[in-house]
């Protein structure tokens, strides 16, 4: 993986100096129509079926999300929806109306996890 520094200023302080990071370079962006054909290369498959696999399971995956299911993707890991609320001090005061917010979550699989582990790292350019 490739590598480049950037300068991020303090959010809690803007008054202190920026600090560098290491921030990952992203050389490509793969579309589904570049997954569809990698996977039908790897099985018997059109890419055209496989392109329709993927569509339905785009379509899916939310709904599911919505309904308040984890949508687990073998060894890539689960998705699942968790909301951000305010706090109370009883539970007679907790309601709905507490909710800022809802964020979709992803939980990598601890094989994935490993894999991630085992990166080369390089600063590009």
């Amino acid at each position: 993986m490739n590598l480049k520094t950037i300068s991020r200023l303090n959010p809690q302080d803007r008054n202190e100096a920026p600090k560098l990071y290491a921030s990952a370079v992203h050389d490509e962006r793969v579309e589904l129509d570049d997954l569809a054909t990698m996977v039908a290369d790897r099985c018997s498959l059109r890419r055209s079926d496989v392109h329709g696999v993927l569509v339905a399971l785009m379509d899916l995956v939310p709904d599911q999300l919505l309904e308040g299911n984890i949508v687990a993707l073998g060894q890539l890991g689960s998705f699942y929806a968790n909301v951000s609320s305010d706090g109370v001090e009883t539970e007679e005061e907790v309601s709905v109306s507490q909710v800022r917010g809802v964020n979709i979550r992803y939980r990598p699989t601890k094989e994935l996890k490993k894999k991630l582990r085992m990166i080369d790292y390089s600063f590009a350019g």
